[in-house]
């Protein structure tokens, strides 16, 4: 708001002009993400210290102990909220601002929004999980309830890739970012289905299989990048699903291959080699397609 305001006026070259243009809004945007994030992270403490149980009623020195995994949850919360603040710094700047500054501002902010979650986020969503499966609290309970957070994430971080995309693709850079964006997407794609494939594993008992899990589905998405890539006549993807597919091999010959016996051997490179002839096969049937590939924008 502050950015669409001082658009509408007249330009100023004074350093003070220039400082306060952008010190102002910058200050704004700082103090009223963390108030807020205080806040929420003020409601789960308040709650966490309702929760104290003293274990040694009749001792001295009284013992408490307190509901340690709502923690794990005010941490995810935090995480949505923070996506959530950047999504609408991008509503404003694509329907109200249209700032070529603030657009700037928007990407190095979900950038490192998207950065956080990937890691953070998704940690603290394993550990309510793993707090789930392994209880051993007998004051506190956790019920399955809590796993349905993972997929209220997945559903606002789905609206913030949506209006970055918006952005990237909008008139408020010189220079479209769709290319790079369309990395991003396929990275984020990635990063989240190897952790739901962690996720379910975990649930069904079967963690200890999770190396060749995620050979086989990184193979199968390098398959669906490359489909997409000659599909729709997009060099790069073509390119990244290569990398990818590349990677998942050195990952099955150096890593995994030394950790799985002989039939998860045998059902890894069975899966990958059915993958690689089916990456061949297209390559050959549609390479004309491939060779003469079309410039188109991106």
């Amino acid at each position: 708001f502050m950015f669409w305001l001082t658009k509408k006026e007249p330009q100023k070259t004074s350093f003070i002009s220039q400082f306060i243009n952008y010190s102002v809004p910058s200050l704004l945007i700082f103090v009223t993400y963390f108030t807020f994030y205080l806040e929420i992270s003020s409601i789960f403490d308040r709650h966490a210290e309702n929760t104290k149980i003293n274990t040694t009623p009749n001792a001295k020195t009284p013992s408490y102990v307190y509901n340690y995994s709502l923690g794990y949850i005010k941490n995810v919360w935090l995480h949505i909220y923070t996506l959530i603040y950047a999504t609408i710094l991008v509503v404003i700047n694509l329907y109200k601002a249209k700032n070529n500054t603030l657009a700037v501002v928007n990407i190095i902010i979900n950038c490192l929004a998207l950065l956080i979650f990937l890691t953070g986020g998704l940690l603290m969503l394993s550990e309510i999980r793993d707090a789930y499966l392994y209880q051993s609290e007998n004051y506190f309970r956790m019920g399955a309830g809590s796993l349905l957070l993972r997929y209220i994430a997945y559903a606002v971080l789905g609206i913030f890739l949506y209006y970055n995309f918006l952005l990237c693709k909008s008139s408020l850079f010189g220079k479209k970012l769709s290319t790079a964006f369309y990395y991003v997407l396929y990275i984020t794609i990635l990063w989240l289905l190897s952790s739901e494939l962690l996720h379910i594993l975990a649930l069904s008992g079967l963690k200890s299989g999770y190396k060749l899990g995620l050979s086989i589905l990184w193979g199968s998405y390098s398959l669906i990048l490359i489909a997409i890539g000659i599909w729709k006549n997009k060099k790069y993807i073509r390119i990244g699903a290569i990398g990818l597919f590349g990677i998942t091999l050195l990952k099955l010959f150096l890593y995994d291959i030394t950790q799985l016996n002989t039939i998860a051997k045998t059902i890894a490179f069975v899966a990958l080699g059915v993958l690689l002839l089916i990456i061949s096969f297209l390559y050959n049937k549609y390479k004309h397609l491939i060779i003469d590939d079309v410039k188109t924008e991106n």
